[in-house]
């Protein structure tokens, strides 16, 4: 039982791998073919993504007092049984009024058994290496897409998209019975600890996580609390916005649609093995600097897309994944150290809708400055400008942590 704490770290990973994987960006390979098929326009095919990120910016807080109150383990139950269920309709549209009430659905998906659930899940069984297991679930959001992009592109090439949605239902399928066999909430369901904790007392509910850290309400009268609010908006909207549209980009440049499914694949693993090496070090790093420097990156990385140059699209993408990698993984782990997870489930629940309005707005915006300008110039130029905002107020972000009360958390 020692090793169950690793056993649920791992969960995490898989499960993210498969929810993320298959609500996101991946399934813009697909693309195309809809816009072949049903000859939709640009911005008609982005309210999609729109839809999905919409309902995590309405109800993300509503599952955060959910779990909350009865814990992550039904939450995950129900997002994977909801996507099997999701994905197998997809393969039964006709029309874009279907396709958007199956991406309401996606987002009910990604709200109750994404990275929201599996940080809170991860985070209650470690007090010490908390980064580092941070980290290796947070992989799965990149991860997932790295390797649904080109799964799906097979998919779609020898089976046609339809039969592809129905085989993808098999994964989340088989995360769902998974999770009811193995995945606990806490350590003291099965009568350990927390990694890193003193085993001395006989009591485990003394030292659960889940009871340890600030109320929503206290957490919501600190600067740092708005601060994240802000910056997860502005972030989401811009790289979301950004790579929601980056693989029609791509293609429009003269790349193949193959060629600009590898270059997803490529992004996502980059952010991948960024999210892992931050939060591995994030112990020894200044998070603020990091963050600073990520913002910065950012900004380059969407410019070279913004100036049409084929040839630094390559350059321009991996620094989108490293400076992504970065931000996500300082959010997550700012965000559990300092308020920790008493009522992590409301805290990370509003914080979600910040991010969720921003990738709501992001994907349907860019794809719309598309159709008025005639090219992603300008709107990744956008983009851009808004990662700047971010940079400023960066520079500030430490001391409104140093304006956080002592808390109880460990």
């Amino acid at each position: 039982m020692k090793y169950y704490p690793w056993i649920i770290c791992f969960s995490g990973l898989l499960i993210l791998i498969v929810v993320n994987g298959l609500t996101t960006t991946s399934l813009s390979v697909f693309d195309k073919a809809f816009l072949d098929e049903f000859h939709w326009t640009r911005e008609e095919l982005k309210v999609r993504e729109s839809i999905t990120n919409g309902v995590t910016l309405l109800f993300i807080f509503i599952s955060g007092v959910i779990i909350d109150k009865i814990r992550v383990k039904k939450m995950l139950l129900f997002g994977t049984l909801t996507l099997t269920l999701t994905l197998a309709s997809y393969s039964f549209i006709h029309n874009k009024f279907e396709a958007y009430l199956v991406h309401f659905f996606l987002g009910i998906s990604m709200i109750t058994a994404g990275s929201v659930s599996c940080i809170i899940l991860v985070s209650s069984w470690f007090n010490d290496k908390r980064g580092l297991a941070i980290g290796i679930v947070l992989i799965g959001t990149s991860l997932g897409s790295a390797i649904f992009s080109p799964l799906n592109t097979f998919l779609l090439q020898d089976y046609g998209w339809r039969q592809a949605f129905q085989i993808l239902s098999i994964f989340p399928l088989i995360a769902f019975f998974y999770i009811y066999f193995f995945v606990k909430n806490s350590p003291s369901d099965i009568g350990i600890f927390a990694l890193g904790f003193n085993k001395s007392t006989k009591d485990t509910s003394n030292v659960d996580l889940l009871k340890q850290g600030m109320s929503y309400k206290e957490a919501t009268k600190t600067h740092l609390f708005w601060l994240i609010c802000l910056c997860g908006f502005c972030t989401f909207y811009s790289l979301v916005g950004t790579i929601a549209n980056v693989f029609l980009h791509v293609v429009e440049l003269g790349f193949s649609v193959k060629k600009a499914s590898y270059y997803l694949t490529f992004y996502f693993l980059i952010a991948g093995l960024s999210k892992l090496f931050i939060s591995l070090f994030s112990d020894y790093l200044n998070p603020y600097i990091v963050f600073s420097t990520c913002c910065l990156l950012m900004i380059l990385g969407i410019l070279g897309l913004s100036t049409m140059d084929k040839t630094l699209i390559s350059l321009s993408i991996t620094l989108l994944s490293i400076s992504w990698g970065g931000i996500y993984s300082l959010y997550n782990l700012i965000i559990i150290k300092s308020f920790g997870l008493k009522e992590a489930g409301k805290i990370n629940g509003t914080i979600s809708m910040f991010e969720g309005g921003g990738a709501f707005l992001g994907p349907f915006l860019t794809a719309k400055l598309f159709n008025i300008e005639g090219s992603y110039q300008i709107p990744f130029f956008v983009n851009a400008a808004l990662i700047g905002f971010v940079f400023i107020i960066s520079i500030k972000f430490k001391s409104y942590v140093n304006k956080l009360q002592p808390t109880k958390i460990q």
